[in-house]
């Protein structure tokens, strides 16, 4: 599956408006110009301005610890739109007909790893919940079982940014957000858990061959 993108700056910077006065739109890189508009994708960069409807002002004054609003929402942008470009790119990998190529699984997901960091640091971590524990993530020793892992990680990818805080202008529901930034983390655990199993393998490859 092939999706093309383009970042719009101009929803995020206007969802930050509550704490500052003027809003600008982003300038798409030449990069993702030429990948195109997919209109579902640019709908939900969009919508991303519903942020600054579910965070109030202490959090986000403790999100972004006083950082210039402005370069907080185009980071947001950027890596919400990174992290569904290098999703797709992986799906593709995953389902083609040559063999999966394991170099390119760790440094995809290395990047999905400091994207959602980055993404998760904007947004503010979730709360812990008590007496919640780590989800138990499988142990990779495969091919097959890294495609299925790539497979639940696509899972996690789509219900995040399907997240009707992102697709639904009429959404102002604070558990949503907080749900988004679980979710999130979520997606940062697994990615280094699939980068970590796809280097071992790597290694293994290499020392049969």
């Amino acid at each position: 599956m092939r999706v093309s993108l383009r970042i719009l700056c101009a929803g995020i910077l206007a969802s930050i408006a509550i704490i500052t006065t003027q809003a600008q739109s982003g300038v798409p890189t030449q990069a993702e110009r030429q990948r195109g508009i997919d209109a579902e994708m640019e709908q939900r960069q969009r919508d991303l301005r519903l942020l600054d409807k579910s965070m109030n002002a202490r959090e986000i004054t403790k999100t972004t610890k006083r950082r210039d609003p402005k370069v907080v929402s185009a980071e947001i942008a950027e890596d919400f739109t990174r992290i569904q470009v290098l999703n797709n790119e992986l799906g593709e990998a995953a389902s083609g007909s040559a063999p999966l190529n394991l170099q390119f699984v760790v440094k995809s997901t290395a990047e999905l790893v400091e994207c959602t960091k980055r993404l998760g640091e904007d947004l503010g971590h979730p709360e812990p919940e008590k007496g919640s524990k780590p989800p138990k993530l499988e142990p990779v020793t495969n091919v097959e079982q890294l495609k299925r892992a790539l497979a639940a990680l696509d899972d996690l990818i789509t219900e995040f940014t399907h997240n009707p805080l992102f697709t639904d202008a009429s959404t102002r529901d604070a558990e949503l957000f907080v749900k988004a930034r679980r979710d999130l983390a979520e997606i940062n655990a697994l990615s280094e858990h699939i980068k970590k199993n796809a280097e071992e393998l790597s290694k293994t490859v290499r020392q049969s061959s």
